[in-house]
């Protein structure tokens, strides 16, 4: 899929900073290689909050006044079905309980293993305006009642050298990922053992460049550490995996983190991991994204030097734009877990196998660190991706799309790992590409004749499709659960070729083997524009599948945040130690044409 073209030299902070109409490529990098141009990075989430929390304040009505439906408009669904063998707990339940009619989008959330009744969840929150936040909502009854908040800002510092110009609140903190473990028996923080949750997120500065990457540490999860930057504590910091603190250099950009902690009981217990995407760029030209990854082993004070984890291979990344040929540099949408031995697992979107000649398609790599010596393995290849410039239309803002559609979309989906194998070796992957759809001319804009339709030239369908791969030898080879071949295997349980979406898959693997992954779905409107979140189910290691809707009423995307332009880059499911699932998804039902809204929906499906 394509990037969007570079324009300034601060593209990425001053686009969040000054609410410039320019968004994130949906591609996790963008086009490259030696047969190619660049034409630009991709832009974290956060940089979408900006038009939004410039307008705000207005009168909702207003904002947005532009908004018709037209008078022969059928906004009917059908009554749902019947929600199959597989019941949920628990009535589905906004879980943001805010009044103003700000949007909430990209979802975490986590259970406390010791404590199963404690659920803790994060999301894009607007409701601050600016700085915009990256909130929580932590739950003590399974889901039934919840209390949301912000973690303390971090302060961000304006330097140049050693002098500090400024200290100040960050513009906004977004990219929220959770995690549960156990602290380690050190001094810094809680005592040894306890049941800790991690919250990393990305924050920026209002006006310049400087950024970082950090993390909120709780034990109750309601109370939350305060990140603080170098130089007010140095060298590092406290609770910042990486800070870039030159105001006026805005050629590195740190984004998309993730986060983990080793639960393996063994010797690097409770240890922290967070990795990230480094965009590098030399006169406003993209020139690198290297996968990064940095670890705490004093429960989140400190980080160790951030390492790169995406490896060289000559025959995965052929396509090289800049620097040691064969470097897999240009890559995003890290993911990781952690192995019964302590492994870290990284999974990543890469884009330098293919190259031009078949429109800049994906791929998904696996790298393994050791966490005694840090010894990197890999790359090893998992999947090549049906998802690239001729593969999806774009919307008015050239990001790639699906048909009756405008948020921007990426193929990413997770690693997942199964607890229940002792040798620790069964990892499951999971994304979507649209294999199974209609090519598309680059470039082909989904219109909006009449507005709200955004639909693609006749005859063109997007069909994007859930998928899944299995690797059972700690992460070198990857096959179809079912076949063993090579070729990824169908989790929607749709007709194929129907033209209905699926689209941001979630996966997660119960204390018992069983996998479950949630999605979006179109199936049930004929139309293909009103969507519902699917969770499918296996029992046995992927092989065959069943899936239900999770959501009883259905959601039109297009009347969530500014015309849909933004609906979140993921979804997210947990699963507690008693095997229930908890989805938990961006759901615009109480949008409307004239009043665009999203809110965050949880709900609880039984083992």
């Amino acid at each position: 899929m394509a990037g969007k073209r570079a324009s300034a030299r601060k593209l990425i902070i001053l686009f969040a900073a000054l609410g410039l109409v320019s968004y994130l490529s949906a591609s996790p990098i963008t086009p490259g290689g030696a047969d190619a141009p660049h034409k630009g990075p991709p832009l974290s989430s956060i940089a979408l909050m900006s038009r939004f929390a410039k307008e705000q304040n207005l009168a909702y009505g207003a904002f947005n006044a532009a908004a018709r439906v037209p008078a022969d408009a059928d906004l009917s669904i059908s009554e749902p079905e019947s929600r199959g063998s597989v019941a949920a707990i628990a009535a589905e339940k906004r879980v943001n309980q805010d009044f103003s009619l700000t949007p909430q989008n990209e979802t975490t959330i986590a259970v406390n293993p010791s404590s199963p009744n404690m659920i803790v969840a994060g999301a894009h929150d607007y409701r601050l305006g600016s700085p915009i936040g990256a909130a929580f909502y932590t739950s003590f009854d399974s889901g039934f009642t919840w209390n949301e908040g912000f973690p303390p800002f971090p302060l961000l510092v304006s330097a140049n050298g050693a002098k500090v110009k400024e200290v100040q609140p960050p513009f906004g903190t977004g990219d929220p990922v959770l995690a549960f473990g156990r602290a380690r028996p050190v001094d810094a923080g809680p005592p040894g053992g306890t049941p800790t949750v991690y919250y990393a997120y990305l924050g920026i500065s209002a006006d310049r460049c400087e950024h970082g990457i950090f993390v909120s540490r709780s034990t109750n999860g309601l109370l939350w550490t305060r990140p603080v930057v170098p130089p007010l504590v140095p060298p590092k910091g406290l609770f910042t995996p990486v800070y870039w603190d030159p105001a006026a250099n805005c050629n590195v950009f740190n984004d998309k983190p993730w986060l983990t902690v080793d639960n393996s009981g063994g010797p690097h217990d409770g240890r922290v991991y967070v990795t990230w995407s480094r965009f590098r760029f030399a006169a406003s030209r993209y020139q690198e994204s290297v996968i990064l990854m940095t670890f705490s082993d004093d429960n989140g004070l400190s980080w160790s030097d951030p390492r790169e984890v995406n490896g060289s291979s000559a025959s995965l990344c052929q396509h090289q734009i800049n620097g040691r040929s064969g470097r897999c540099d240009e890559s995003q949408f890290s993911n990781i877990v952690v192995g019964a031995d302590g492994t870290l697992y990284v999974a990543f979107v890469n884009q330098q196998l293919r190259g031009s000649g078949d429109g800049f398609r994906n791929q998904y790599l696996v790298t393994r660190v050791n966490p005694d010596t840090l010894a990197l393995d890999g790359p090893y290849s998992a999947a090549a991706l049906t998802d690239g410039e001729g593969d999806f239309p774009v919307n008015a803002l050239g990001l790639p799309t699906l048909c009756n559609s405008n948020f921007r979309l990426n193929s990413a989906g997770n690693l997942a790992i199964d607890s229940s194998d002792p040798a620790g070796e069964t990892l499951y992957l999971v994304f979507a590409d649209n294999r199974n759809g209609s090519t598309f001319t680059p470039k082909t804009v989904v219109t909006q004749e009449p507005p709200d339709s955004f639909v693609c030239p006749e005859g063109k369908t997007t069909d994007d499709d859930v998928f899944i791969l299995k690797s059972t030898d700690r992460g070198v080879t990857w096959v179809n659960p079912s076949t063993g071949s090579s070729s990824a295997l169908r989790v929607n349980q749709d007709g194929l070729r129907n033209g209905k979406d699926q689209w941001f898959p979630w996966a997660a693997v119960a204390p018992d083997g069983r996998v479950d992954v949630v999605f979006y779905d179109r199936r049930d409107d004929p139309f293909n524009r009103f969507t519902h979140l699917y969770l499918a189910r296996s029992s046995d290691g992927g092989a065959t599948w069943t899936d239900m809707r999770v959501s009883d009423v259905p959601s039109n995307m297009n009347w969530s945040f500014d015309s849909g332009i933004f609906i979140g880059d993921y979804n997210s499911l947990a699963i507690g130690p008693d095997g229930t699932s908890y989805p938990f998804w961006t759901d615009a039902r109480n949008g409307t044409p004239r009043v665009r809204q999203s809110d965050v929906f949880f709900d609880a499906v039984a083992p």
